[in-house]
Order: C-alpha cells, then structure tokens, then sequence
C-alpha cells in the first residue's frame, strides 16, 4: 500500500510487565477487554498507570480528525469524526490522561481532549482513491465484507494512517446503511445460490424480504439488529434455515 502512502502507527502487544522495556513515547493504549478505555502515556514512569495486557500505539498527531470508513460488501463511505488534539512530540512530565474513546470521537463531542488551536492548518481529507485501495485491500486479507475502518492523516508526512479495524462497527452515520446491507445480502445469496447451494423453502429475494421486514419492525438498537444479519453471510445458508434462525435470534435479542 505504499503507493498510496497508507501506513499504521508502530504497536506493540504486552502481555506482562517484562515486554515495557525500551518503549519509545507517546502511545495511545488500550487495555485488555476494555478497548474504550484508554490513556495517553508521556514518559517512562507513566507505564506505571498502565496493567498489561493491553496494546502500545504510537501517538500520531492528526489534527483532531478521526475518518470511519465503513465497509458493506462493494460499497463504502468516510464518516469524519472529532478525535484528540496534537500534542508536542517526545516524553515530557506530563500526567496520563485516561479517556474513553467512544466518548471523544462522538459526532457531539465536546471534550477537551478535542479542542484544537484556531492557529492550526486543518490536514487534507483523505484521498477517496488512496481509501478505496485500503478497503480493496483489507477485503482480501480478512476475508470480510462488512467491517469499520478507523484512518487519520498524518500532519506532517499526510499520509492515510490507520489506527483501528473493527469487526462489528456501529455503521453511525452511513447514508442508506439497511439498503446497502440488504443489496449486499441479496448478491451473497444470489452467489450461493448460482454455485449449487441448496435453496429448498424460498428465493432469496424472498429472504431479503423477509430480513427486511423483520428490521424495519424491529424496536432493536442498531447493533442488535446486525447481530440478525452476521450470520447470514455464512456460506451455504439456504433461505429456509435463514428464517429459521432470524425467528430465533429476534426472540432471543428481546
């Protein structure tokens, strides 16, 4: 991906206190199962604050920018969010600043961590090609058509940085998300279906349809109601077990 100048930030996993040797700062971490809580790490005796396991992020000063590309079979989109301010490089005496990040990159945001100097040069947008080359390529290497993207640019080189992949993302934001899902769903059924796949019990426009309804209806917050549509993508899912198992799913999220 080097022609499109699309980087990661060096990361390390720590498993215990003994893999914190010869870290360089700052590092933006995440620990252990609790991936929306994190710190800003200053200097050496910050590690302290830190309780492996957990991962070690170098900080990438970005503007206060954060893009979300989300990911639905062919289609995409970049959703900008607020994301934390620059700070000077290298370590300093600064306290660890602990936050959740969930909270910091809300479309209404209001924290300090976001606030940006009225000085500073907004970075550049991310290249819709440099973008569509990153997508093309995580689709092949993890194998999955529906996943989150999270990007930054970089204010000094302006490269496209990804910071965070994620595997079940809210989709908030997205224009036409349900229709695209569906789109998405129909085509895998129809590829299953052109392949051989047993379909005894209904077509698969038949169980879009009915998948439809069934989220048009549905009281269930967003995330619940893609929990309905994951499985689905499964290879040999023929139309019948399909309904089956939405039924089952849908009384067991109530």
């Amino acid at each position: 991906m080097s022609d499109w100048r699309i980087c990661s930030p060096p990361c390390l996993e720590v498993h215990s206190g003994n893999d914190l040797s010869s870290i360089h700062f700052h590092f933006l971490i995440s620990c252990g199962l609790h991936v929306l809580q994190m710190c800003l790490l200053f200097s050496a005796a910050s590690l302290a604050d830190i309780h492996p396991p957990c991962v070690l992020q170098s900080f990438v000063n970005h503007g206060a920018v954060l893009y979300k590309v989300f990911v639905v079979g062919d289609k995409h989109c970049c959703v900008e969010r607020p994301s934390i301010k620059n700070f000077p490089s290298g370590p300093c005496d600064r306290r660890t600043i602990f936050f959740n990040s969930q909270k910091v990159s809300k479309p209404e945001s209001n924290s300090d961590l976001t606030s940006v100097d009225e000085h500073m040069v907004d970075p550049p947008s991310p290249s819709s090609d440099a973008v569509a080359a990153l997508v093309k390529e995580l689709r092949a290497q993890l194998g999955m058509a529906l996943f989150g993207v999270d990007v930054i640019i970089n204010i000094g080189t302006h490269a496209l940085t990804v910071i965070d992949i994620n595997i079940f993302p809210g989709y908030e934001g997205m224009p036409q998300f349900f229709s695209s899902l569906l789109s998405h769903i129909q085509s895998v059924l129809d590829k299953h279906a052109a392949a051989g796949s047993h379909t005894t019990g209904g077509s698969s426009e038949e169980t879009v349809g009915y998948l439809s309804t069934l989220l048009s209806v549905s009281l269930l917050p967003k995330r619940q109601q893609m929990a309905l549509v994951f499985p689905l993508l499964l290879p040999s899912a023929p139309p019948w077990l399909v309904k089956i198992r939405v039924q089952s799913w849908l009384r067991n999220l109530r």
